[in-house]
């Protein structure tokens, strides 16, 4: 028998996907389940729009996967469960669509990166593979919670290049995880605590490349609303050259402790609507 979650507060989300000023093509793609309490943005890589169709197999598998099989327990299992059942999905997805590319010669090699967050009435639970990132704005501060699978993060990590070298650095795409490109990923997955008016930040690195952490946490912090900020941010990055897509998706928590619950979504394009259909 299938027990619904009441999560103890309100979620309000926002998101926004722009094609940038240079691509010909928007290989991001993001959706929300606000009724599993679930938010997930990929960027997809790889010739011939393959990119897209991995970032999209993706979204849609793990949105089908969260709505099966982890909403029906989310309600009587711990954090730490769904943690791992998170891990496991993300896992499954990986390996499908790498047999995906091995299949069809015209999508071979390509990948995506993957974050995503899912609140549980206990936290929240975050993940992501690749350099898509996820932050927390909280008492005017912005905090990255995920650290890049990037071989820049990997290199400071081993004290080979330090802050300063690392601005110039040459290869700062290379990503040392993806989606879909080994038959195996061991995916991030960790959890948080929660706060009244925490605010959490999914974006892809055409945001990141070009709009820097005091820059994003500025615009944050001077929005009337969520929805604002996110129009604001995609806006500053076609600014300043738009050389990717751009994608920001906003979730604000209001009313911890209240048994109410509802998400608004403001900016979702065509593709997220066709998106959340796919995954009903």
């Amino acid at each position: 028998m299938e027990t619904k979650q009441s999560p103890p507060y309100t979620l309000t989300a926002s998101g926004i996907s722009d094609i940038g000023l240079v691509r010909e093509n928007n290989e991001d793609i993001w959706a929300e389940l606000p009724d599993d309490c679930f938010f997930i943005l990929a960027d997809g890589m790889g010739g011939h729009q393959a990119g897209e169709k991995a970032a999209r197999e993706t979204v849609t598998t793990m949105c089908h996967l969260v709505r099966e099989k982890i909403t029906p327990i989310l309600a009587t299992s711990s954090i730490e469960e769904i943690q791992k059942l998170l891990s496991r999905a993300i896992c499954y997805v990986n390996n499908y669509i790498f047999q995906m590319g091995r299949q069809d010669r015209e999508l071979k090699g390509m990948g995506t990166t993957l974050c995503c967050v899912l609140f549980h009435e206990a936290g929240l639970i975050y993940a992501h593979v690749g350099d898509s990132r996820i932050y927390r704005f909280r008492d005017d501060k912005l905090v990255q919670l995920t650290k890049d699978h990037s071989l820049l993060c990997q290199l400071l990590d081993q004290g080979q290049l330090d802050e300063k070298s690392a601005q110039n650095f040459t290869h700062k795409h290379i990503i040392t995880k993806a989606i879909g490109t080994e038959p195996r990923v061991e995916p991030t997955v960790e959890s948080a605590s929660l706060e009244e008016g925490d605010l959490y930040l999914l974006c892809s690195d055409g945001l990141t490349d070009l709009i820097t952490h005091d820059e994003i946490e500025a615009t944050i912090k001077y929005a009337l609303l969520p929805s604002d900020a996110a129009l604001k941010l995609v806006e500053a990055a076609n600014i300043k050259g738009g050389n990717d897509n751009i994608t920001v998706v906003m979730v604000k928590v209001e009313n911890v402790n209240s048994s109410s619950y509802e998400t608004t979504t403001a900016y979702e394009t065509a593709t997220n609507r066709e998106l959340a259909d796919l995954s009903r």
